[in-house]
């Protein structure tokens, strides 16, 4: 199998092809500029993007272009389906917790930010879609995240499906695309050890996430806080687990779902994917493994 590499949406990207009706290359500058598209969409922290510019329009009907009315479409889908455990209406939560920047420029460090009471977040879908105007009214200002990853990944292995068999990965994002010969075990990576596996899953078809509390991290006012913010408390979420991943047939599902599993805890969120019929590994705060399926 051909490996190809590259950086967008402050990730690495992988593509892995294993046989192709065309030019590796070529498959490539395809799943580049999805990415890119994707991304000068979807990034919160570009000032140009359609995002960034929704979001100066609160309360506003605001005409969306296709890619973006779709991703947001798929995060309504996975409100309702989460129960609001998943909702892009967290933006301002973030931000408060001191998530202003990307990541990059505040791992880490110590951030100084006002005190004041966690803010409310909503309690409902945070926006209303016209699906004959293809246009939006928010009444919060969103973040996508993870989701917009995911949609591109699944977008990326749906246009390779009928060229390829091989996979896509976007930072632990992966979906499978045709047929692959033998299955493909991914190494889970250690969420306190760089470079070490704490476990593996295999899978021939479908997709996997990864959800952690580990990796985007920073001080705010002496504590720490996380870019996982629990809706039902604004504040980063409190959970017993550290880092889960979880298969799913989509990759906007895997995300979802994972951080799903993480919110609502071990056993609870353990319960919950294994009514999905899904798998799950996660290490909890104590370093334990645990596996669902």
């Amino acid at each position: 199998m051909k490996i190809y590499n590259f950086s967008a949406m402050n990730t690495n990207i992988q593509l892995g092809i294993e046989r192709s009706k065309r030019s590796g290359e070529e498959l490539l500058q395809q799943v580049q500029h999805i990415f890119e598209m994707v991304e000068n969409a979807c990034s919160r922290f570009l000032p140009d993007s359609e995002l960034s510019r929704l979001n100066e329009q609160v309360g506003q009907e605001v005409a969306l272009s296709p890619l973006l009315f779709s991703i947001l479409q798929q995060a309504a889908k996975c409100y309702r389906e989460t129960n609001g455990l998943f909702q892009p209406g967290v933006l301002a939560a973030l931000e408060q917790e001191g998530y202003r920047q990307s990541i990059e420029q505040i791992r880490g460090q110590e951030i100084i930010t006002p005190v004041s009471a966690p803010i409310a977040v909503a309690t409902k879908l945070p926006y209303a879609l016209d699906d004959k105007n293809i246009t939006i009214v928010a009444e919060e200002k969103l973040d996508l995240g993870g989701i917009a990853k995911g949609w591109a990944v699944d977008y990326t292995a749906a246009l390779l499906q009928a060229n390829a068999d091989g996979f896509i990965n976007a930072g632990g994002d992966l979906c499978i695309f045709g047929q692959l010969a033998n299955e493909l075990t991914v190494g889970i990576e250690h969420p306190y050890i760089p470079g070490e596996s704490m476990s593996s899953l295999s899978l021939s078809s479908g997709a996997l996430a990864t959800s952690s509390t580990a990796k985007r991290r920073w001080k705010s006012n002496g504590e720490w806080k996380h870019h996982l913010i629990d809706p039902r408390t604004g504040t980063s979420v409190n959970s017993r687990i550290v880092t889960v991943t979880v298969t799913a047939p989509t990759a906007v599902q895997a995300d979802v779902w994972a951080k799903t599993v993480l919110l609502l805890g071990e056993e609870q969120g353990g319960a919950w994917i294994e009514q999905k019929g899904e798998r799950a590994v996660w290490m909890n705060e104590f370093g334990e493994v645990w596996r669902v399926g």
